[in-house]
């Protein structure tokens, strides 16, 4: 794969998880319906939440090294 080609793969990632972040209410909405999910839904939008903030952060500290042509290792 060329660093053009993993540069694209990685955009296309986080343009992924800004659309799961923007959407995430809406995901959980069914789940809370659940009387048995109902008092847990909080705690999954914030794991989920920080999770794929950390995911697009890393994504997008690789990005940076990618592009200014610093070694990653």
């Amino acid at each position: 794969m060329g660093i053009g080609t993993a540069i694209e793969k990685i955009e296309t990632s986080n343009r992924g998880i800004d659309m799961l972040l923007e959407t995430i209410n809406e995901q959980l909405d069914e789940i809370s319906q659940d009387p048995r999910m109902e008092n847990l839904t909080g705690d999954l939008k914030d794991l989920f939440e920080s999770y794929l903030l950390t995911w697009r952060k890393n994504n997008s500290e690789i990005l940076t090294l990618i592009k200014s042509g610093d070694s990653i290792a």
